[in-house]
C-alpha cells in the first residue's frame, strides 16, 4: 500500500502531537519517520505499523510489546521509547487502527554503513561491543531477549555513543504467552540454539555479540554461504574460524574472549552479558607486543585447509575429477610453490598448538609431548632427506627414462582453453581467482608451478585466473559536508571529480545530496567521483493567481518544503492567492511565506 503523501506534508498530527515530516527508514513490518513533538518542540522517530501487516493482529500485538518492553528499560545505550498508541489514520488506512511508537531520534549512523569501509581498530570495536553488552545487561535484567542483535540494529551517534534498536522481535523471559522456540532473526547472527529452534535465553543475544564483534574486527563475519540455510547449519555445525588466523596482531586474550563468546554450547559461553563486558575491560592488551607476531597460520595454530562436505570430508580428486575451482577473495595473496604436506592421523600436529598459542608456560607434560612430536617428525624428514640423495646418487645406467611434463607458459590464454590444455597432457587443474590491472578477466596471469618446470603425470597445477582489475566499494557520502566526502573519496583510493551544486529543501549547505557513481557500488581502484551538493536554497515557485489548494501544494512540495502562513483578503474575489511575500526564484531552506488569498467568490 503506497503511503499517502498527506500524511508527511505536516497536515497531520498522532496522538494530536506528533507531526510525521519525512520518511528516514522503511523495513518489512514497520517504516521509521523524522518527526517533531509539537508539544515538547522536540525532534523524535515515529514508528509507525506498514498498513499491510496491521491488519493482523498478532503482528499488532508484538509491535505494542516492543513499546512495553523498551519503555521499561532507561539505559543511555538503548533508544528510548517516549510514547506508544495505536489510532486510526485515514491517510494510511480507513479500515485497520494503526499502532505507532515515538522514539528517540538518534543523529547518527548505523554501524552496518561503518562497517563496510574495512576491519575496525581493536580499541573501537571493542567499545562498540561493550555499549551493545551494557544494553544486552540492561535489557536481560528487564527479562528482555532482543533476539536479533545486528549490525543493522545498532547506531553509533556523533559524540560514539553506542545505542542498540529495534526490540521489535523481543521476548520476554518470563512470558508464557508466547513461542520462546520460534526462530526469529537474522541468519548471519543466528546462535546455534536459534538456527535448531531451541528455546532462546539472555546467552543466544551474547552469541550474536561475538559474532559482530569478531566482523567489526576482520571485516568478515564468521560464516558466509549462498543462502541462510546454508549460514545457519554453519553456526550449528562447523567451528568459528579464530580471530588470530584473520587478525595475527591482536591479542591472545581478545581471540580468546571472541572464541568463548562463539561456543556451540551455551553453557560454555559468559553467562550474563556483565561478565562478557567484564572480561572485555580487564584485557590487559588488545594488540600483541611488536616482535611477537607470527603468521596468520601460526597465530591460529591452523593446520592445512581440508575441504568438507556437510555429510563429511570430500574424497580426493579420481581421475576424472579434473578441474577444480577454489573460491577466493579477489585480493588473495599470490599462491607459493610450495606445497605443503598432507594432515595424517600420524602427524597430527593438533597438541602443539597450545605450545605456539598460549601467553603461559607450557606445562612440563605439554613439552614433553611437543619434543616426541617434533623429535618423530625430525626422524621422518631425516629419511626422507637420505632417500632423496641417494635417488639423485644413483648411476645414470639404473634411471628409468624421464616420463616429466613440462608446464606450458599459459599467461593471457583462456582459463577454459589453457585448463583444457594442461588436462590433456595429463595433469591435474585447480582455478584460484586474483585481481590484475594488466591481464583481463578471464584470462592466465600464471601457473603453479610456473612455465618450463617439469612435474609428474597426475600432479595437481593451480591456474591463477584474472577477475580484472581491483575494485573498491564507494564510501557513504551523505549528508558529509564537502570537505569531509573528498577526504573519504581519497581515502578510499578514488579521485574527486567534478562538484555541481543545486537546490535542497533538507540537505545542508555545502552538504552532500548524492554522487556518481553511487554509495555502495563497486568500480576500480582510482576511479574518479563526481559530487552533487547542496546550495541551501530553494526555487520558490509563482503561485499568485493560483487556488489555495494549489498553491499550498507547490509551497509544501518536498522540493520547497516553506512554511505557508494564509492571510484572508475580503476586498479581492476569485479565491485565488492575490500575492506572497517572496517572489518567485531562489530563497534559503525553510523560509517562511505569506500568501495573501482572495477569500470572495
Amino acid at each position: 500500500m503506497m503511503m499517502n503523501e498527506t500524511f508527511i506534508n505536516g497536515a497531520y498530527l498522532l496522538a494530536s502531537r506528533y507531526r510525521p515530516e519525512r520518511l528516514i527508514g522503511r523495513g518489512g513490518m514497520a517504516n521509521v519517520y523524522l518527526g517533531t513533538d509539537t508539544r515538547l518542540q522536540r525532534t523524535v522517530a515515529i514508528k509507525i505499523l506498514r498498513p499491510e501487516v496491521a491488519i493482523d493482529p498478532d503482528a499488532r500485538y508484538r509491535f505494542q510489546k516492543e513499546a512495553h518492553a523498551v519503555s521499561l528499560m532507561g539505559h543511555p545505550s538503548i533508544v528510548r521509547v517516549y510514547d506508544a498508541g495505536e489510532e486510526n489514520i485515514p491517510a494510511l488506512s480507513t479500515e485497520t487502527p494503526i499502532p505507532f511508537i515515538i522514539m528517540e531520534y538518534i543523529n547518527g549512523k548505523i554501524l552496518r554503513q561503518l562497517m563496510d569501509a574495512g576491519p575496525f581498530d581493536p580499541k573501537v570495536a571493542v567499545h562498540v561491543a561493550l555499549g551493545i553488552l551494557d544494553a544486552l545487561d540492561e535489557s536481560h535484567r528487564a527479562g528482555i531477549i532482543h533476539r536479533d542483535i545486528k549490525p543493522g540494529n545498532v547506531m553509533i551517534t556523533q559524540s560514539g555513543l553506542v545505542k542498540v534498536c529495534d526490540f521489535g522481535i523481543a521476548h520476554a523471559i518470563e512470558d508464557s504467552s508466547g513461542d520462546a522456540t520460534t526462530i526469529l532473526g537474522t541468519a548471519q547472527y543466528f546462535s546455534p540454539e536459534q538456527a535448531k529452534g531451541e528455546a532462546i535465553d539472555g546467552r543466544s543475544d551474547l552469541y550474536s555479540t561475538a559474532v559482530v564483534l569478531y566482523e567489526m574486527l576482520t571485516a568478515t563475519p564468521p560464516f558466509v554461504g549462498e543462502s541462510s540455510v546454508s549460514v545457519a547449519f554453519q553456526h550449528v555445525t562447523q567451528p568459528a574460524p579464530r580471530l588470530l588466523a584473520s587478525r595475527p596482531e591482536l591479542s591472545h586474550e581478545l581471540d580468546a574472549i571472541i572464541e568463548r563468546g562463539l561456543a556451540k554450547d551455551r553453557s560454555e559461553r559468559f553467562a550474563t552479558a556483565r561478565e562478557f563486558a567484564h572480561a572485555l575491560r580487564t584485557i590487559p592488551r588488545l594488540r600483541r607486543p611488536e616482535g611477537d607476531i607470527p603468521s596468520a597460520a601460526t597465530a591460529s595454530g591452523a593446520v592445512p585447509p581440508v575441504e568438507h562436505r556437510a555429510n563429511g570430508p570430500v574424497p580426493k580428486p579420481t581421475p576424472r575429477a579434473k578441474v577444480r575451482r577454489v573460491k577466493s577473495s579477489l585480493q588473495a595473496a599470490p599462491v607459493t610453490a610450495s606445497a605443503t604436506p598432507p594432515i595424517t592421523k600420524d602427524s597430527d600436529v593438533s597438541q602443539l598448538r597450545p605450545l605456539l598459542s598460549s601467553d603461559t608456560p607450557p606445562s612440563g607434560k605439554s613439552v614433553k609431548l611437543g619434543l616426541i612430536i617434533a623429535g618423530g617428525l625430525l626422524v621422518v624428514s631425516t629419511l626422507v632427506a637420505g632417500m632423496l640423495v641417494w635417488v639423485m646418487t644413483l648411476p645414470a645406467q639404473n634411471v628409468v627414462e624421464s616420463t616429466a611434463i613440462e608446464v606450458p607458459n599459459l599467461t593471457n590464454a583462456a582459463v577454459d582453453a589453457g585448463s583444457a590444455q594442461l588436462i590433456e597432457l595429463g595433469l591435474k587443474v585447480t582455478v584460484v581467482s586474483e585481481t590484475s590491472d594488466t591481464v583481463e578477466a578471464g584470462a592466465i596471469i600464471r601457473t603453479i608451478p610456473e612455465a618450463g618446470i617439469q612435474v609428474g603425470e597426475g600432479e595437481i597445477i593451480t591456474v591463477i585466473e584474472s577477475v580484472g582489475p581491483k575494485t573498491e566499494v564507494v564510501p557513504d557520502l551523505g549528508l558529509l559536508n564537502l570537505d569531509d566526502a573528498k577526504a573519504a573519496i581519497e581515502a578510499a583510493g578514488f579521485t574527486v571529480g567534478s562538484v555541481t551544486t543545486t537546490y535542497s529543501a533538507t540537505v545542508a549547505k555545502n552538504s552532500i545530496i548524492s554522487s556518481d557513481p553511487k554509495t555502495g557500488s563497486s568500480i576500480e581502484a582510482n576511479s574518479v567521483i563526481n559530487l552533487v551538493v547542496s546550495n541551501g536554497l530553494v526555487k520558490v515557485p509563482d503561485v499568485v493567481g493560483k487556488t489555495l489548494a494549489e498553491a499550498n501544494r507547490l509551497l509544501s512540495d518536498a522540493t520547497v518544503q516553506l512554511t505557508v502562513n494564509v492571510t484572508t483578503d475580503m476586498t479581492c474575489s476569485g479565491q485565488v492567492v492575490k500575492s506572497q511575500s517572496l517572489a518567485a526564484g531562489e530563497h534559503p531552506q525553510h523560509s517562511t511565506i505569506t500568501i495573501v488569498y482572495c477569500a470572495k467568490s
